[in-house]
């Protein structure tokens, strides 16, 4: 449900974002994906009944009072892991129904590389204790200069790749294997030149391109 229509915004969100300098930070890109999908079909209208409500920001994955039992983590030695007493994760966008939505979307925007930020991220859409059919990530590094280039660019790929590795070891027994994943890389330098990686299944690795929709 709402699959394709969460994909082709966070696609045109990928190709279209322009580098706004210092000023910028992920909420501007928060704010900008909620748009554009409530324009294009109208997934937050708070006028209607609460099950008619689609589109949830900053869900929780555990909050007792409205019956989510999902995944719960906790941070030690700097780390995001999973602890069946720790605290609700905070997913950006959840879609669906907001007891059980399809679809969890997380991003980040940063100057270079945010290791362990990307890691809980992707620790929470790959736990196979959140309900996602789904699960989309969508990371933005922005450059003050021009894109990586040699050993810079090998360092950045070895970062995708690991930081895949160590959500899914830290997951131990509940990583997902049959969840549709959509994990974006967007580098992107002060002239908007840009490129990108996705997370390949196949090959079990980050690879030049966008994903294909399934």
């Amino acid at each position: 449900m709402y699959k394709d229509e969460v994909l082709e915004v966070t696609f045109d969100i990928a190709k279209s974002v322009n580098n706004n300098g210092l000023m910028f930070n992920e909420r501007y890109l928060h704010h900008f994906f909620s748009s554009l999908l409530h324009d294009r079909h109208n997934l937050l209208d708070l006028t209607k009944d609460r099950t008619e409500i689609v589109l949830h920001p900053e869900w929780p994955t555990y909050k007792k009072q409205t019956g989510l039992l999902f995944g719960r983590y906790k941070r030690k030695n700097r780390k995001y892991l999973p602890d069946v007493n720790g605290a609700a994760g905070f997913v950006d966008f959840a879609i669906g129904n907001y007891y059980r939505p399809d679809i969890g979307i997380e991003f980040t925007l940063k100057f270079g590389w945010s290791h362990e930020e990307i890691i809980y991220d992707f620790l929470k859409l790959l736990d196979n204790r959140n309900p996602f059919k789904t699960s989309i990530s969508l990371n933005f590094i922005l450059r003050h200069l021009g894109l990586v280039s040699g050993k810079s660019l090998k360092n950045l790929e070895d970062h995708m790749n690991k930081a895949f590795k160590e959500a899914t070891e830290r997951l131990e027994k509940e990583i997902t294997s049959s969840r549709e994943l959509y994990f974006i890389v967007v580098e992107l330098d002060k002239d908007n030149n840009r490129r990108f990686w996705s997370y390949d299944r196949i090959t079990n690795k980050f690879e030049r391109g966008l994903p294909v929709i399934h």
